[in-house]
């Protein structure tokens, strides 16, 4: 990450590691009086960098790792599995949450939207949705066909079956947050989630699925910084340089490509600009972007924000006036 702006650069790289150690340490053992960590391991680079920083501040052999891959996880994802292991004696367990998922309708309800508009659909074909770069509004993502003979197809689909694809998919991160919170419990752990600034900020996340956690160290850290951390912990450089998705699709897609539209240092520069008041002409001295384009991503993050608000609050409460 050295070509990242120097105001999005953590000032002291090995201070925030333990600052952060420290942090986990004293709120994992003395706060909630656990005996150690839960970790959702994805094989990206924010699940990764979470580990290393609970293995600093707690010791190896007081976390545990938890895979939950299924029929259409990325094959690459679970091999940098491996890549994250071998590197300490950490405990990891390994389940595949294909069956749950099955049973809940998730595979079929969603192929059978996907048939709707693509009747030759079979086993053989992959499908994604993909959000297309329309900035000047959030614009209806389309449906993404790889048929068996790998030729692509882009399909229109209706907002309604598009919350439906979608709603499946959440199923996913939510059946993940249960097994996390069933293994914490048994084994006396605090879950540690994963979410960084840029994705809490955005609402690039799954309220009760990968955003249930007891504890986020990581949510005050923009994405360029978790890689910044990466570099610092020594990560492995195919985890640093695998593409961080969302591994929700059979079809692989970016985070990007599902839902930021451009990368992660141009989505970071201009959250941070909006959160630092900068202007757009300072914006313009740092980065190749036009006025226009970045008057355009200003407005699509103010929606995502917006649209977001409620994943980061508590359920509302009734509070009556007479009582």
């Amino acid at each position: 990450m050295d070509d990242m702006p120097n105001f999005l650069k953590l000032k002291n790289v090995e201070k925030s590691v333990e600052e952060i150690s420290t942090f986990l340490h004293d709120e994992i053992f003395e706060k909630f009086h656990k005996q150690g960590a839960i970790i959702g391991l994805s094989g990206g680079i924010d699940s990764t960098v979470t580990m290393e920083l609970c293995v600093k501040a707690l010791g190896p052999e007081k976390i545990l790792g938890l895979t939950m891959f299924e029929k259409e996880s990325n094959e690459n994802n679970k091999s940098l599995i491996d890549k994250i292991s071998k590197n300490h004696d950490i405990k990891i367990e390994n389940i595949d949450i294909t069956t749950i998922l099955d049973s809940y309708g998730v595979y079929s309800n969603r192929e059978e939207i996907v048939k709707n508009y693509f009747p030759n659909f079979n086993s053989d074909c992959k499908y994604r949705v993909v959000v297309p770069p329309n900035f000047n509004s959030i614009g209806m993502p389309y449906l993404e066909v790889l048929d068996d003979k790998n030729k692509q197809h882009k399909l229109k689909i209706t907002s309604s079956d598009f919350l439906s694809l979608t709603a499946a998919t959440s199923i996913k991160h939510r059946v993940r947050m249960s097994l996390l919170y069933y293994h914490a419990e048994k084994n006396n752990l605090s879950v540690v989630g994963t979410t960084n600034k840029s994705e809490y900020l955005q609402g690039y996340f799954v309220k009760y699925g990968d955003g249930g956690s007891d504890i986020e160290p990581l949510v005050n850290l923009y994405k360029s910084q978790v890689y910044q951390i990466g570099d610092f912990l020594n990560i492995d450089h195919e985890i640093m340089i695998n593409d961080a998705s969302p591994d929700v699709w059979s079809y692989s897609t970016t985070d990007e490509e599902f839902f930021y539209t451009v990368p992660y240092d141009v989505v970071d520069l201009i959250l941070y600009s909006r959160l630092n008041n900068l202007s757009i002409s300072e914006i313009q001295k740092i980065s190749n972007l036009s006025e226009e384009k970045i008057q355009s991503l200003i407005k699509f993050q103010n929606i995502k924000e917006q649209k977001s608000k409620h994943m980061r609050e508590l359920p509302h409460k009734w509070e009556s006036k007479f009582l």
